[in-house]
């Protein structure tokens, strides 16, 4: 009997500290889990179609930072000014980026316009986007969920290759 005891006493003992590590872990760490997918239907239903009609050709990358492809021009900026201005792109995203093959340079950028794209925030970030864009000299468009897509696929494809 004394044995027993002494082997719930040790498992009891073991599972609190398990559970201390389980939560000092997960203070430290944080909480996550990995998503299901990375894209939702309609920016998979529209990758599918960008990949089989320029895969061949070009890169299709999907939600691609936009500090990745855009750099902060120092030209005399204080480092305040210019972590100010990488703070207004670090965190955003494009939901497309067209890259030449050989050389990855970014062609043109995709926007993926669904109900959140009606939101006064994400107008608001969409017009800056859009003038980021025109000023680094990027051709880029939104296409709306909904819409054809294969039909905007193709004028994308007919303006990579003009």
């Amino acid at each position: 009997m004394p044995q027993m005891t002494n082997f719930l006493i040790l498992l009891f003992a073991l599972i609190v500290v398990f559970i201390v590590i389980r939560y000092v872990i997960s203070r430290i760490i944080g909480d996550y889990k990995k998503r299901a997918r990375v894209m939702n239907t309609s920016e998979r239903e529209l990758y599918l179609i960008l990949q089989k009609e320029l895969g061949g050709k070009y890169i299709v990358l999907s939600k691609v930072r936009i500090e990745d492809f855009v750099d902060v021009s120092k030209n005399g900026l204080s480092w305040n000014d210019e972590q100010s201005l990488r703070g207004r792109i670090k965190s955003r995203h494009v939901d497309f980026l067209i890259c030449d093959l050989s050389s990855t340079e970014p062609l043109y950028a995709i926007e993926l316009d669904g109900a959140s794209h009606l939101k006064d925030k994400t107008i608001e970030r969409d017009r800056f986007v859009d003038r980021l864009y025109k000023k680094i000299g990027l051709p880029m468009t939104h296409i709306t969920v909904g819409s054809n897509f294969a039909k905007e696929v193709e004028e994308i494809k007919n303006l990579l290759l003009e």
